[in-house]
């Protein structure tokens, strides 16, 4: 504050001159009605005598931390939203040959942030909002200021690099509904946070230090932006599906990596033989073909083997669900380099078996 309106304001309200006065001797003199609000609020308009000035806010360590943490959760929020919402419009607006399953990690992941870093979100605005209202100074600190700025001008690039990414794509004539839809939600959450903090500034403006108090309308607006994020991260987790069955699929993928490995021993130790093993246990006869995982890691129940003639021998194992649908066809890799065919390991729920010829790979699988 420049300290030759501050003395001037200080000694006319000690010489009991009216603010009115004051302001519209300001304004006489050639200052701005900022200058001159900031300088009258430097004092509490009270019946003392003497003007008292009010509490200046010193950047403490505390304050930092608190606005700190905000502004952190707050972008990771944003970041999380955007994450979620983008992989959402992939699954379900997928480019030709795309399967969801490519999208279900970084969705979990998005989620994952979200449910985090929004709660804390909200805590630290309640946090600082009671701070506030005890000490209404805290609203002009110098942190929350440069943090604020610095929020707004990340969401007004975000603005027009998303903008950007429009009109060149509609001029390359490849503006498809899903990326247009990315472009929605890329405006929307950074113009939310824009208009936010924007009008945030503007009312300090009007009034540094006046103690704010939420409205009917900012409550109804809090309360619409939870259910919000609510309804996303809530159709996040549908889509992305329990965590449960996310476990026992992530389980079924471990048997399948190990029947693979069983089957390129397999045949490799048909190739350095010229016959097929009785059992996997004639496999670790050598450190080339020998068979790490003979059982399953889950239940500890063995893999099935089964020599069917010369060449064909038969492997199998229990599943706890069917392959998924959108999954990706994971061909059986072999010692020999030689993929038994995209979709060979698709299986059901329950006991599954598959047929591999050693001299020529099947392609199906039981």
């Amino acid at each position: 504050m420049n300290s030759q309106i501050n003395d001037f304001v200080q000694e006319a309200l000690r010489r009991g001159v009216s603010r009115e006065e004051i302001s519209r001797g300001l304004l006489k003199a050639g200052w701005t009605s900022k200058e001159i609000r900031t300088a009258l609020d430097a004092f509490v308009d009270c019946d003392l005598p003497l003007p008292v000035p009010r509490k200046r806010v010193s950047g403490s360590a505390k304050e930092a931390f608190l606005f700190l943490m905000l502004f952190s959760a707050l972008y990771t929020t944003a970041f999380g939203l955007g994450s979620v919402l983008f992989d959402l419009i992939n699954i379900y607006l997928p480019n030709p040959g795309e399967t969801a399953s490519r999208w279900i990690a970084s969705l979990r992941y998005g989620v994952a942030s979200v449910v985090v870093s929004f709660p804390i979100f909200l805590l630290m605005n309640g946090v600082i909002s009671r701070e506030t209202r005890r000490n209404p100074g805290q609203r002009i600190s110098p942190v929350r200021r440069w943090l604020t700025y610095l929020t707004l001008f990340a969401a007004s690039a975000s603005i027009v690099a998303d903008l950007i990414s429009l009109i060149v794509r509609f001029l390359s004539g490849d503006l498809t509904l899903r990326f247009g839809f990315k472009v929605l939600v890329v405006a929307a959450l950074a113009g939310i946070v824009f208009l936010h903090y924007l009008r945030d500034l503007r009312r300090d403006e009007l009034s540094p230090a006046a103690e704010y108090q939420p409205g009917r309308r900012g409550r109804i607006a809090c309360a619409v932006l939870v259910a919000a994020v609510a309804g996303i991260i809530g159709f996040g987790f549908w889509t992305a599906g329990s965590p449960i069955k996310a476990r026992l699929y992530a389980q079924d993928n471990r048997r399948i990596g190990d029947l693979a490995n069983i089957s390129g021993r397999v045949q490799l130790y048909y190739k350095n033989k010229g016959v097929l093993p009785r059992s996997l246990s004639d496999c670790d006869t050598s450190p080339e073909t020998y068979i790490e995982r003979k059982t399953d890691r889950i239940t500890g129940q063995p893999y099935w083997y089964r020599a069917l003639d010369d060449t064909r021998f038969e492997i199998g194992a229990a599943f706890d669900l069917p392959s998924p649908e959108d999954g990706p066809k994971i061909p059986a890799a072999t010692a020999i380099g030689m993929p038994a065919g995209p979709g060979f390991w698709e299986h059901g729920a329950g006991n599954n078996t598959f047929t591999i010829d050693a001299e020529r790979i099947s392609l199906r699988g039981n």
